[in-house]
């Protein structure tokens, strides 16, 4: 079998374990989390490699009363809220300083282009280890 296909099938199977770890990761922070809204407040920006990134901060009111701000977890090129706008949050039960927005960007993105680069890169490795051994097979290695 050729480097290559190694190569892509090591590549699929890390990807996709990293995957199956994160979708898990973010099953067990969303089973029995607290839902709250909240309200973009403002933005936390940074340099990275030379351009802007920009993380949402969000505040939120539990039940009982108490005012939490956290931070979105992705950072992006652009404003994706804008100021005073409403989103969902979610937050361990007990935990709200462990908030997160509740959106798919910011749960699921991770997980799924992990997992999808992982099964693209399974049948790549598949394919190139097929023609790799009909390649030897009529050149009769």
């Amino acid at each position: 079998m050729g480097i290559s296909a190694r190569l892509l099938l090591a590549l699929g199977a890390v990807c996709l374990l990293l995957g199956v770890y994160l979708a898990s990761q973010t099953l067990d922070f969303t089973q029995g989390a607290q839902q709250a809204t909240g309200t973009v407040v403002r933005y936390f920006e940074t340099k990275e490699g030379g351009r802007d990134t920009y993380r949402p901060m969000v505040r939120f009111t539990t039940p009982e009363g108490n005012i939490y701000t956290v931070s979105g977890q992705l950072s992006t090129g652009s404003k994706r809220f804008a100021i005073g706008a409403e989103v969902p949050v979610q937050y361990p039960p007990g935990e709200p300083q462990k908030g997160r927005i509740a959106t798919f960007t910011d749960n699921w993105l991770g997980p799924v282009v992990s997992g999808a680069i992982g099964v693209l890169a399974l049948i790549a490795g598949v394919f190139v280890r097929r023609a790799v051994r009909r390649d030897l097979a009529r050149s009769g290695a």
